[in-house]
């Protein structure tokens, strides 16, 4: 049999064709049928293209056993073991079942979020506490910049934090705590913050119900009207052209407290700022400001300096009216100074 070629310039109109090729030409098909009309049904019969388009446009699901996948018109739902897990619509994803996601970082860019559960649990798999980190809690971004203003806040579960070890403070070795720290300028990966580089911040509330109450401060003071600006440790009294003014004369009886700084209770806060109503001590630890030497344990007096205390001198008569409390340490400056004091007045 002699090869020849075919050429068709203009195009060949033939009725049906059945090609048969031999063994080398269409390895192991030993024919081929091209049927325009009617759905492929056997091998080697070839599908045209519009028999193909129409199954395709005509599958609304994918199914293996019990699982399908179903597409509708605006949704598409996901059955396993015969029950539906998923839905997608345009309004969102709906999971029947439980989600588990697995990574580093899950990002959720929504305006909020909602939850039904009525505790949020972290540090899923801690199983000690030795593996405790030294925060736990809750973070609020700020800004990205070192300024106090655009740190960030954490309300955390201080791990490092130690109390007395009592029942009374909880026994749980660490504290609940409000702080703000800078974590960096990068927001997808901020560091890590340690205790030193964290500052507290204040909290807020109506009614504050505890078993105890702890301070760092010493004193219990409160906001009266001064009738100038006042600085820390001044003794004053009640009169001037407000509610307090300080001391002029010596060992005047109408002492009224001590302009204090970081007062451990802080009352009628409120009121003003430091300069137009200090927090005035009444009772506890304070700074004082004294002129001349001082003793350890000596009663102060107001003196003759505006806005200074004095030693009692020994055998010296005063009332318990003078008295503006006891010194807590020695000092031999004979001029004006700060000096921790136990300040008790009598009103």
């Amino acid at each position: 049999m002699t090869t020849r070629n075919f050429r068709v310039n203009n195009g060949l109109e033939v009725g049906d064709v059945a090609i048969t090729a031999s063994s080398n030409a269409v390895t192991g098909v030993s024919s081929i049928t091209l049927d325009n009309t009617t759905a492929p049904n056997a091998d080697a019969k070839l599908a045209n293209k519009k028999y193909v388009d129409d199954q395709i446009s005509g599958i609304t699901a994918l199914t293996v056993g019990n699982d399908n996948i179903t597409v509708a018109d605006g949704s598409v739902t996901i059955t396993v073991n015969g029950n539906t897990e998923g839905t997608f619509t345009d309004d969102g994803l709906v999971i029947n079942g439980n989600l588990t996601v697995q990574g580093t970082t899950t990002q959720i860019d929504t305006t909020t979020l909602r939850i039904e559960d009525n505790l949020i649990e972290v540090n899923r798999n801690i199983s000690a506490n030795s593996q405790m980190p030294s925060y736990s809690g809750l973070v609020v971004n700020r800004g990205t910049s070192s300024t106090a203003t655009e740190q960030d806040l954490f309300w955390v579960w201080d791990e490092g934090f130690a109390d007395d070890g009592t029942t009374t403070h909880g026994n749980a070795g660490g504290a609940w705590t409000a702080l703000r720290a800078a974590r960096g300028t990068d927001t997808d990966n901020p560091s890590e913050i340690t205790s030193t580089e964290t500052t507290l911040v204040d909290m807020r509330c109506n009614v504050l119900h505890a078993l105890a109450t702890s301070a760092q401060y010493a004193d219990v003071a409160e906001r009266f009207e001064a009738d100038a600006p006042m600085s820390e440790g001044a003794v004053v009294m009640v009169g001037g052209s407000a509610e307090i003014t300080e001391t002029t004369s010596d060992l005047s009886d109408q002492v009224f407290g001590v302009i204090s700084s970081q007062p451990a209770y802080a009352m009628n806060a409120m009121a003003g700022n430091n300069e137009s109503h200090p927090f005035v001590a009444m009772t506890g630890r304070t700074p004082v400001r004294v002129t001349g030497a001082v003793n350890k344990g000596d009663r102060l007096v107001s003196s003759s300096v505006k806005g200074c205390a004095r030693a009692v001198a020994t055998g010296e008569s005063i009332t318990p009216f003078n008295v503006i409390g006891r010194a807590l340490e020695s000092n031999t400056d004979t001029g004006i100074k700060l000096v921790n004091c136990a300040v008790r007045t009598n009103n």
